[in-house]
């Protein structure tokens, strides 16, 4: 078995090797390929498992107030599995997961009738996986409306926290507004950017895919990800350090063999 690993935003991939170590020293047979962002971060090391490497640069995959960025980055993923794959499976951790879910859910909104063969990705594992979004060119008018009505909305948190958490992202021609229909959305009036919702929109992923999550984090860390995930296929795996990759022998050894299920099913 052959699984691309993206890591979080704010990490690495010396990090992401670290973090992994034992869950790969179990799974010996399989081959792991790391997937380095290239998008500066400046938060603060929050981190238990990265203090030893705070003065390392670190990075995430896209940036979220550029709409166009994220989807290039969707594709050019799509595009690596194409050019060095052939790719069983893919993992990912918080942003990482993020990212994976978003690629998959681009291919199969794009490809409805795609044998199994022409699949990126056969099967998914996310850590503590944020909710994807999904970038969209717009067809309809959007109705703008102010931050502060929508203040406890997801997506205007997000909106909000994302603008405060980088100052890189200072400026953004995003604006938060409505679809026709009451959707919340982001939008530059050219592209749209919604927060999937199972409710709303359905399965929109149908391999096999594991969740490696904490009940105790914010729904938007796993939960409302897996419930998007076709639930015949899908496992779960709770940990209990919040937003932190889980640890410990016997942890890594839990999610070893779930990750070994998990590629079984896709056989």
């Amino acid at each position: 078995m052959r699984i691309l690993c993206l890591h979080g935003r704010g990490s690495n991939n010396d990090i992401f090797k670290m973090q992994t170590a034992g869950i790969r020293s179990l799974l010996d047979d399989y081959e792991f390929d790391f997937v380095q962002g290239q998008m500066p971060h400046v938060e603060g090391n929050w981190s238990l498992h990265t203090t030893d490497f705070a003065k390392s640069k670190l990075w995430g995959y896209f940036n979220l107030l550029d709409l166009q960025d994220v989807e290039d980055v969707e594709r050019q993923l799509l595009q690596l599995a194409i050019e060095d794959g052939p790719y069983d499976g893919i993992l990912g951790y918080s942003q990482g997961a993020t990212l994976a879910a978003q690629t998959i859910i681009r291919h199969n909104q794009e490809h409805p009738e795609a044998p199994i063969q022409d699949m990126p990705f056969r099967f998914a594992i996310f850590f503590n996986g944020a909710t994807p979004s999904k970038v969209f060119e717009m067809s309809e008018t959007p109705i703008p409306v102010s931050v502060e009505s929508v203040a406890n909305e997801p997506e205007a948190m997000h909106f909000l926290s994302q603008m405060k958490a980088n100052p890189l992202l200072h400026t953004t021609k995003l604006f938060p507004a409505k679809l026709p229909n009451g959707r919340p959305i982001l939008t530059d009036s050219k592209q749209g950017m919604l927060k999937c919702n199972a409710a709303l929109d359905g399965t929109l992923i149908n391999i096999p895919t594991l969740h490696v999550r904490c009940p105790g984090d914010r729904e938007e860390y796993g939960h409302e990800l897996y419930k998007l995930c076709e639930p015949q296929l899908a496992q779960q795996y709770f940990h209990e350090h919040e937003h932190d990759f889980p640890r410990g022998y016997d942890e890594m050894r839990n999610i070893a063999r779930l990750i070994r299920s998990t590629a079984e099913l896709s056989i």
